[in-house]
């Protein structure tokens, strides 16, 4: 609810200014507000929020200070329905962070199965490698989690069928 408030009061401060060099700024404000009111949405398993913050703009593929994305936060969460909100407003599943891991590997390392098989569904890279070398499914062996594991292995043999 408290983000919810704070978008309001956003857009209301926001239509007010509209000079042309204080409408450039106003606009790098908002969409600065709306991806840390994103973050936070997700953070606190906010859907209403979420979904609002979505509709009015917010950029799906923003990043926070460590390059996640809010598909990545998600990610490490768990929510499927978060996750579900997120992927429908088309977001770059294969975007890295600054330590060069994708939504699938956060997946994987948390052991987030139904998170992953979302993210594959949408066409998450399996064969991706982070910055040091690891793939989704070794990142999901070194955590201990052998339902990923068993997922990506599965999905790596049906892109190699094909």
């Amino acid at each position: 609810m408290k983000t919810l408030t704070i978008i309001t009061f956003l857009f209301i401060f926001a239509t007010g200014v509209s000079k042309s060099g204080a409408q450039d700024a106003d606009t790098i404000s908002t969409e600065f507000v709306l991806a840390n009111s994103l973050f936070e949405a997700i953070h606190n398993i906010d859907i209403v929020s979420l979904n609002v913050l979505l509709a009015e703009g917010a950029d799906v593929d923003s990043v926070d200070e460590a390059g996640n994305t809010p598909l990545m936060l998600a990610s490490k969460i768990g929510n499927p329905r978060m996750m579900k909100i997120l992927l429908a407003h088309n977001p770059n599943v294969n975007k890295r962070n600054n330590i060069g891991k994708s939504a699938l590997m956060i997946a994987s390392e948390n052991g987030q199965l139904h998170i992953a098989e979302q993210l594959i569904e949408q066409g998450a890279d399996v064969s991706a490698q982070s910055s040091d070398g690891l793939t989704a499914m070794q990142i999901a062996l070194r955590n201990g989690h052998p339902q990923i594991m068993s997922l990506i292995e599965n999905r790596s043999k049906l892109t190699t069928a094909r």
